[in-house]
């Protein structure tokens, strides 16, 4: 969400317009959330959100809505995406092939978040990279390299993740 809204403060009419309407849709999905100054830099913060309200903007914010063309439907994938993977982690029982998917999955996920640019530059084909590998957090990392192998090692002790706390 932090790329996402960094985005947006880049924008001259956020201030103006799209900071009440990001206020009014996550009220429409029953999240309470607000934009306010920071008091030591003068920067944009908003609410901070908690399992339940964070799993709702990731399965319900029409990130579409604020970022238009193929990079909001991309955003906009991620943010499901990491919903459906999130809920692989919460099932009491995985299949090996569950393992095997979520794997499969976690690693296109990852891939389009850290997508770069491609085609020609300033060309009208140009598809524009999403985010800069600079901006994987050490949570993406052991989410991508070690979470599969950690499913399939509880796995053989007839354990799951959802035995432990997770963050969303």
């Amino acid at each position: 969400m932090e790329c996402f809204f960094n985005d947006l403060f880049k924008k001259k009419e956020f201030e103006r317009q799209i900071k009440n309407q990001i206020e009014l849709t996550m009220k429409r999905i029953k999240v309470h959330f607000e934009f306010f100054k920071s008091k030591s830099s003068n920067k944009w913060d908003w609410t901070s959100l908690m399992g339940p309200d964070k799993k709702k903007v990731l399965e319900f914010f029409p990130v579409t809505d604020f970022i238009l063309g193929e990079r909001g439907e991309d955003i906009q994938k991620l943010w499901r995406d990491f919903y459906n993977l999130y809920m692989v982690l919460r099932k009491p029982i995985l299949e090996n092939a569950e393992i095997d998917d979520f794997e499969i999955k976690v690693k296109e996920w990852i891939l389009l978040f850290c997508r770069p640019n491609q085609g020609q530059i300033n060309s009208a084909l140009q598809v524009p990279g999403l985010y800069r590998k600079e901006d994987i957090t050490p949570y993406m990392h052991v989410f991508f390299k070690h979470v599969p192998e950690f499913l399939r090692n509880l796995k053989e002790r007839n354990l799951s993740l959802r035995f432990f706390p997770l963050q969303v």
